[in-house]
């Protein structure tokens, strides 16, 4: 994205985003008046505005999004010549077959190809909720 690093950018991002979702709590909460943070960022699989989930901030991030049939894959490119256009900085992989595969793919995508193990369990957590949504609909 910059040529600067994320630990610098995140301070930045974290308050003044335009994806940040900011809602005062009346009553009492465990976490006084602020209320939970949320944002709407691409490539932010659990919508939590938090560093280790950020899409704009992170080298590598992951997102899934619901296509017509099955779910698109997105990751961050790490390509040199690819970061400096931003059309071509995601890699977006469509994954239509049954859920035990998709369910591999998302694994083989994240955890063994050493790209981002730690989003491994999110990233599935939402290819559940996706996939159950999608046989709802039909």
């Amino acid at each position: 994205m910059a040529n600067v690093s994320a630990e610098l950018m995140w301070p930045i991002v974290r308050d003044q985003s335009c994806f940040a979702i900011k809602r005062k709590v009346t009553g009492r909460s465990g976490m006084g008046k602020a209320g939970p943070r949320f944002t709407k960022e691409p490539n932010n699989v659990t919508g939590i505005n938090s560093f280790k989930y950020s899409g704009l901030v992170n080298a590598k991030t992951v997102g899934l999004r619901q296509a017509n049939k099955g779910v698109v894959l997105t990751k961050k490119t790490r390509k040199p010549e690819r970061l400096i256009h931003p059309s071509k900085l995601y890699n977006n992989v469509s994954l239509t077959k049954d859920f035990r595969r998709v369910a591999n793919a998302i694994i083989k995508e994240t955890q063994a190809n050493y790209y981002r193990a730690d989003l491994t369990k999110d990233v599935l957590a939402k290819w559940s909720l996706i996939h159950a949504a999608q046989k709802r609909s039909k």
